[in-house]
C-alpha cells in the first residue's frame, strides 16, 4: 500500500458526507473526474472497495462507515501536527519547566498558566518546586527555564533576574489551637508553641521564630499537619487555600511584625540561552503576579509576543 496523503484523507471524508463525487467537485474546484480518480486510486491502494455505484449517487460501504472516523481522527492529528510545526519554526518553545520555592508561589500563577494554555496551545509545561539553592543551580545548569525565589542579592553569572515584587506570608494554626483561641497573640506567644516549617537542608533555619519547631519537606504536609492541631505554620495563600476554605486552618493576627512578614521575589532565568516567543510572554505576565489580583491580558493572539 503507498503511503497515504492529507488531500486523499480529505476526499474520501467529504465524498462520505456528501454523498456525491460531484457536490465535492464544486466544494474544492475540481472537475468531478478528479474527485473520482483520487477515490478510486485511494481504493486500489487500499485494496477495498470504499463505495457501492450501483445507485444513481456512490454510497460508502460498511468498510468506508468504519473507516471515516479514523480518517477525521487522523487529518485531524496531521493539522495538530502541522500547527505546532509551524509555531515551533515561528520561536515557540515545545516545553517550559518553571521551578517555585513553595513560600513564594504566586498566588494566581494558575490563572496565568491557563492563560499561557490558551495563547501557546503546542508548549508544554512542567512546574515543580525546589528550594532557592536547587532552582538556582536548575537554571543555572540548563535544566528549567524560570525560577520564583526569595530575593537574595546576588546571583551567580550565568543567571539572569527580575525583581516581581513581595509575597506576603500568612500565619496559620487549626481553629483549635490555643493560640487561635487568644484575642491578640504576639509573636512571643506564638514560640510557646510548635512551629511546622518547610525547609530545605541549606536554609540553615532562617524560618524557625520557636524552639519547638518540626521540620517538612513539603508545606503541604507542613499545613495539614497545622490543620490537625500539630502546630503553628507559615505559608502564601495560594497554598493554603483550600485549609482556610474548608475551616482546618484560620489566620493568626499576630501583634507583631510577623503578622505583616513578606518575602521579596525573584524570578530567575538563564543568561545564555535567549527566551523564545512563549518565554517572553511569561517573563512578562510574571511581573503582574504579585499584585491583589491576576487577569489574562486582553490582547490580539496575532501581536502577543
Amino acid at each position: 500500500m503507498n503511503n497515504l496523503s492529507l488531500e486523499q484523507l480529505r476526499t474520501f471524508v467529504a465524498a462520505c458526507e456528501k454523498g456525491s463525487f460531484s457536490a465535492v467537485a464544486r466544494d474544492t474546484g475540481r472537475a468531478q473526474s478528479a474527485v473520482s480518480a483520487q477515490i478510486h486510486n485511494l481504493e486500489l491502494d487500499l485494496a477495498l472497495e470504499l463505495f457501492d455505484r450501483s445507485g444513481k449517487y456512490p454510497a460508502p460501504t460498511a468498510t468506508a462507515q468504519a473507516l471515516l472516523p479514523l480518517a477525521r481522527q487522523a487529518i485531524g492529528q496531521l493539522q495538530r501536527f502541522q500547527q505546532a510545526a509551524d509555531s515551533y519554526q515561528r520561536g515557540e518553545e515545545p516545553q517550559l519547566h518553571i521551578v517555585f520555592e513553595e513560600l513564594v508561589m504566586p498566588d494566581r500563577l494558575n490563572d496565568m498558566l491557563a492563560a499561557f494554555a490558551e495563547r501557546f496551545p503546542h508548549t508544554r509545561i512542567r512546574s515543580s518546586s525546589a528550594g532557592t539553592d536547587c532552582a538556582i543551580g536548575q537554571i543555572a545548569g540548563g535544566r528549567a527555564d524560570f525560577a520564583f525565589v526569595t530575593a537574595r542579592d546576588n546571583y551567580p553569572d550565568a543567571l539572569d533576574f527580575s525583581n516581581l515584587g513581595q509575597q506576603r506570608i500568612l500565619t496559620l494554626a487549626s481553629p483549635e489551637h490555643p493560640l487561635a483561641q487568644r484575642a491578640a497573640p504576639t509573636l512571643n506567644d506564638a514560640a510557646e508553641y510548635r512551629q511546622i516549617i518547610a525547609a530545605s537542608p541549606t536554609d540553615n533555619g532562617r524560618w524557625r521564630l520557636s524552639p519547638h519547631c518540626w521540620s517538612c519537606d513539603s508545606l503541604l504536609q507542613a499545613l495539614d499537619l497545622a490543620g490537625r492541631g500539630v502546630g503553628w505554620v507559615n505559608a502564601p495563600f495560594e497554598l493554603a487555600r483550600p485549609f482556610l476554605k474548608s475551616g482546618k486552618l484560620v489566620e493568626l493576627n499576630l501583634t507583631s511584625a510577623l503578622s505583616a512578614w513578606s518575602l521579596g521575589v525573584d524570578l530567575l532565568w538563564s543568561a545564555s540561552t535567549p527566551l523564545g516567543t512563549a518565554a517572553r510572554w511569561f517573563a512578562r505576565e510574571a511581573r503582574r503576579l504579585y499584585g491583589n489580583y491576576y487577569s489574562p491580558p486582553v490582547e490580539d493572539a496575532r501581536s502577543a509576543t
